[in-house]
């Protein structure tokens, strides 16, 4: 038993462990030990020494096969992606605020005491209603006045017209002196002016007569309502105020780095909270050409047609536009795309090797998509899995392709 336990210690020398297991046995057998524990034990102890030996000795036999293989024979293994094209709509977002188109303050033109009001707040009127009457009766005799004193310098103009006529007649006939003649040529002046004054007067007569009747200056919605009837109003006094909501405003910001993509005439479509399966279709229309400082960022004007009033001033909502429409454009994972000291690049698979290629990178697309405008071509072999661990040239094998 002893030379047997000698034999193996020298068939397993090359592990340490090995050697530790069977100086245990070598004490149990010099100590007589084995009648105690057995011969059972000290064959299992063997086994396990040869089965130590053995996990030694095939590891080192990898590593030295893995360390004489050249870089060059190196198989990595890599997934790839087949490039496809498809057409890309790329859209910028943006939040923005909703305001009306104008928003009027209705005053008194004239004083007076209201005598008739035609709305309620929240009404929609339209252009030339009626709104506010206000007592016409003083302005009415005032412009009656007027007119008879006009009426009057009328005539009086004509009688001194007939009589400069006459008057210059018996001068050029030197009937009548010089001096006669320039006195009847100074009143014919006057009555002159007299009937402009008239007219003048007139005119304002009339147009406070006028004003008397209030009418709405644009259609919109009452949104307050100032005055009631039997009220005493000097002129300049507000009395109600219209909001025009059709079309309704749309004011926006948007970084400066879209400013080549935005100008009027560009579309927008606006979703808000109180709607939000449905969709408002507007158009840019000012675009404010200094950029602000702090935001860095464009403010943008656009309408939205609004002919039952949804849209509301002081509404937000979320707008979107079309920046660009690119067609049949190759798409890729982004996270195969590469970045190196400046340069943008992938692996496509080039028969069973690795091949860097630069690319140039476009828009950004939902779901990890980028778009690409220079370097892959539709079918290529993308690499997207293993393309961390490259270089070009490396032989590869495919293990997986996807989609």
């Amino acid at each position: 038993m002893r030379s047997i336990f000698i034999k193996f210690n020298k068939n397993i020398s090359q592990s340490s462990l090995c050697k530790g297991l069977f100086a245990i046995i070598k004490l149990f057998s010099s100590q007589n030990k084995i009648k105690q524990f057995g011969i059972g034990a000290l064959a299992i102890l063997s086994v396990v020494c040869f089965q130590i030996a053995g996990c030694v000795n095939k590891e080192a036999s990898s590593q030295s096969t893995s360390e004489k293989a050249p870089a060059s024979e190196r198989v990595f293994p890599v997934s790839i992606w087949p490039v496809k094209t498809q057409d890309i709509i790329y859209t910028i977002d943006a939040t923005c605020s909703m305001f009306a188109e104008c928003d009027t303050d209705v005053s008194a033109e004239v004083d007076g005491r209201i005598q008739k009001i035609f709305f309620e707040e929240g009404d929609v009127v339209s252009e030339g209603d009626s709104l506010v009457w206000l007592d016409d009766e003083r302005y009415r005799s005032i412009a009656q006045e007027n007119l008879a004193n006009w009426r009057l310098a009328i005539a009086n103009l004509k009688n001194v017209t007939g009589l400069l006529k006459r008057k210059k007649k018996l001068f050029h006939d030197g009937v009548i002196s010089s001096q006669e003649y320039d006195d009847v040529n100074n009143q014919m002046q006057v009555a002159r002016a007299n009937v402009d004054h008239a007219k003048a007067s007139l005119s304002i007569a009339y147009k406070n007569l006028k004003d008397t009747k209030i009418k709405a200056p644009i259609s919109g919605i009452i949104s307050s309502k100032l005055v009631d009837v039997g009220e005493y109003v000097k002129k300049e006094t507000s009395l109600l105020n219209i909001v025009k909501c059709d079309p309704i405003k749309v004011k926006l910001y948007l970084p400066e780095k879209y400013s080549p993509q935005i100008a009027p005439g560009k579309k927008i479509s606006v979703v808000v909270d109180a709607f939000p399966n449905e969709i408002f279709q507007g158009e840019i229309y000012f675009v404010n050409p200094k950029v602000m400082v702090e935001t860095r960022r464009l403010e943008c004007f656009a309408r939205i047609p609004n002919k039952e009033l949804k849209l509301k001033p002081g509404f937000f909502g979320n707008a979107k536009m079309v920046a660009a429409i690119h067609n049949l454009s190759p798409v890729i994972p982004e996270e195969s795309v590469l970045s190196e000291n400046g340069e943008t690049y992938c692996y496509v698979v080039d028969g069973e090797h690795a091949k860097k290629v630069e690319v140039t990178t476009g828009f950004r697309i939902e779901g990890g998509l980028v778009e690409i405008l220079k370097g892959i071509n539709p079918n290529d072999r993308l690499v997207f899995r293993g393309q961390y661990v490259l270089n070009n040239g490396n032989r590869v094998k495919v293990v997986r392709e996807s989609p």
